[in-house]
Order: C-alpha cells, then sequence, then structure tokens
C-alpha cells in the first residue's frame, strides 16, 4: 500500500512540475506534428530558396513535414504578424528579415505585432549582398567618380529602389549619408521594375540583387560600381566593395534568420538551433544557396539579436537623417 501511495505521489509530482515548467513536457514531445516555415515573400526569390532548401534537411532530421507557407504583403509584416500569434510551442517559424523586424517599425509602418516582444530568436540562415550599378550614360565608373559627381550636382542623379524603405533604397541613403552626398529617390513596385528602369535610363543609379544585374553588367547595359558587403562577391570578384572605395564602414547586407513566438520554450529553442546549425554547414547546402547568392551561415539565438539591434542603430539614424516615411 505504501509502495502505491509513493507511487501516486510521485506521480502527481511530477504532473505538478510539467505544469510549473511546461517547457520540459513541450520539449519532450517536440515534435509531435507538421511544422509551418511562414515565409513573408513569393516563391522564387531568396528567402523563399533558402526556406525550401532548409525546410527539407530539417524535415529529415525533426521527422515531421516541414512545410513552406508563402505569405506575401507588407513587406513581410503579413508573415510576422502570423508567427506573433501562433502557439509558442516550435510548431510555426518566421523566416525573418530586417524589412518587418527592424525597418517597419522604424519607418512608421502600422503592424499587429512588437519585434522586440513577440519573437524569439533562433539561428541567422545567412545573408546576401548587393551591386549599385549605374547607367552606361552615367559619367562615373567607380564610387569616387560618382560621390565627386554627386556633391557637383546635388540632387541631380536619381536611383531606383524597390519601394520606399526598402534594403536598395536605405543602402543609397546611407551611401548619400556617409558620403555628404544628395540623390534622389524614384521608387518602384519592386526589383522586378528597378533593374528594367535602370537599364533603360529612366533612372541612372540603383541598388539591387547581384544575380540578376551581373548579366547586364556584362553585355554592357550597366555598369557595376561597387558591391555592399565586406568582402568581395564570389559572383563578381573583380567589383570592389564600397567600403575599399573610399567609405571605409559601409556594409549593407540583406540577412535572413529564423525567429519562433516570443513564449517557446527554451530546450526547443535549443533544438531548432541546433539542427539548423548542422544544417547550414552542410556542403550540399552552402552549395545551393551559393548559387543564388546567398552565404549560408548559422548562428547562436544571441548573434541574431545582436544584428538586429545594431540595424536598429545604423537604421533609425539613416531613416531619420533622410526624413524618410510610409507613402
Amino acid at each position: 500500500m505504501k509502495h502505491i501511495i509513493k507511487g501516486v505521489a510521485l506521480s502527481v509530482a511530477v504532473s505538478a512540475a510539467l505544469a510549473a515548467n511546461p517547457a520540459v513536457g513541450a520539449e519532450a514531445k517536440y515534435p509531435n506534428r507538421p511544422i509551418r516555415f511562414v515565409v513573408g515573400f513569393l516563391p522564387g526569390g531568396p528567402s523563399d530558396t533558402i526556406a525550401r532548401v532548409v525546410s527539407g534537411k530539417l524535415a529529415e532530421a525533426l521527422g515531421v513535414a516541414v512545410i513552406v507557407d508563402n505569405r506575401a504583403g507588407a513587406g513581410g509584416n503579413v508573415s510576422a504578424d502570423i508567427v506573433a500569434d501562433a502557439p509558442p510551442d516550435g510548431h510555426t517559424l518566421l523566416l525573418g528579415t530586417g524589412a518587418p523586424l527592424v525597418v517597419a517599425p522604424i519607418i512608421g509602418q502600422k503592424v499587429g505585432f512588437d519585434p522586440d516582444k513577440d519573437f524569439a530568436a533562433v539561428s541567422t540562415l545567412g545573408g546576401s549582398m548587393s551591386i549599385l550599378s549605374a547607367h552606361p550614360s552615367l559619367p562615373a565608373s567607380n564610387v569616387k567618380e560618382l560621390i565627386a559627381l554627386a556633391r557637383a550636382k546635388p540632387g541631380e542623379i536619381n536611383f531606383a529602389s524597390s519601394g520606399v524603405g526598402s534594403a536598395n533604397h536605405l543602402a543609397a541613403e546611407l551611401l548619400s549619408s556617409m558620403a555628404n552626398i544628395k540623390l534622389t529617390h524614384v521608387p518602384y513596385k519592386g526589383s522586378g521594375a528597378a533593374l528594367p528602369a535602370l537599364i533603360g535610363g529612366e533612372v541612372k543609379l540603383g541598388f539591387g540583387p547581384i544575380l540578376p544585374a551581373i548579366p547586364h553588367v556584362k553585355a554592357g547595359r550597366i555598369k557595376a560600381l561597387g558591391v555592399t558587403g565586406l568582402k568581395r562577391a564570389l559572383a563578381a570578384p573583380d567589383v570592389p566593395t564600397i567600403a575599399e572605395q573610399g567609405l571605409p564602414g559601409f556594409h549593407v547586407d540583406s540577412w535572413y534568420g529564423v525567429f519562433v513566438p516570443a513564449k517557446t520554450p527554451r530546450p526547443i529553442v535549443a533544438r531548432l538551433n541546433a539542427e539548423l546549425v548542422r544544417i547550414l554547414a552542410l556542403p550540399e547546402v552552402k552549395e545551393r544557396l551559393s548559387r543564388d547568392g546567398v552565404e549560408p551561415a548559422g548562428s547562436t539565438p544571441e548573434h541574431l539579436n545582436n544584428i538586429v539591434q545594431a540595424e536598429k542603430k545604423v537604421w533609425t539614424q539613416v531613416i531619420r537623417e533622410g526624413n524618410i516615411k510610409v507613402q
């Protein structure tokens, strides 16, 4: 009888412990159903490619399906809103970027989430740099010549972007701030419209993804002036960085990371982190993502948080100086 009583007492104690610390029970059962990987952009772009490459490997590791759910809209804000409201059990992941998690609140967009309170960082996935290109009619073949020309003709050189507050818009604003020049912004609806505008001479300058620009550079339809990374791009090794052309410290990277709802148990975050870091180090994953201009890299949650906070400081200053607002 005593053994029965002790057994019941132990069972009650364990149940109480699980109730008091749901992380213990949740981690033991995780995952127990398919995982939803929410991506805030349409299929075919870098974000979607990364999500699909990683999700396949993650499904193998966790033993459940990992379903990529494309929820495009408002520069990634729609997807972030979905994940912020999801149950914090590790079965809903967000492919996060700087647009919703850094820029949107600074630029004054109305969002249904708080980037600082509603998400927990898991790991970086990687990043991709951009290329600064010019129309052949612009009398500048490098960044130093561009700066000299812009200072001589303030406001006369226009540049394309994929929209107000987009990464390529902010890159141009950062260039203007660091070089003390004034450029005129011409926003388009996406990089798919901005690049043809540059090629056609509607605008003289523009930042954008490297891989779509390179064929046009080789054909002489546009000129490559510099890349935005800390080092030269593998896809364009002959194009110098902007930093090495007289603007040390210039660096703009489109980063990608995985986030979960804020109250997700720490053991689940740790499990996801370990798997993602391992996956991103696989040779086949590196090779596949590199073909799309993405440099894969996993990290600790703390490192991803540091990236977010560092970008907030940079873009807050740039957005305020440029008086950039939602239109």
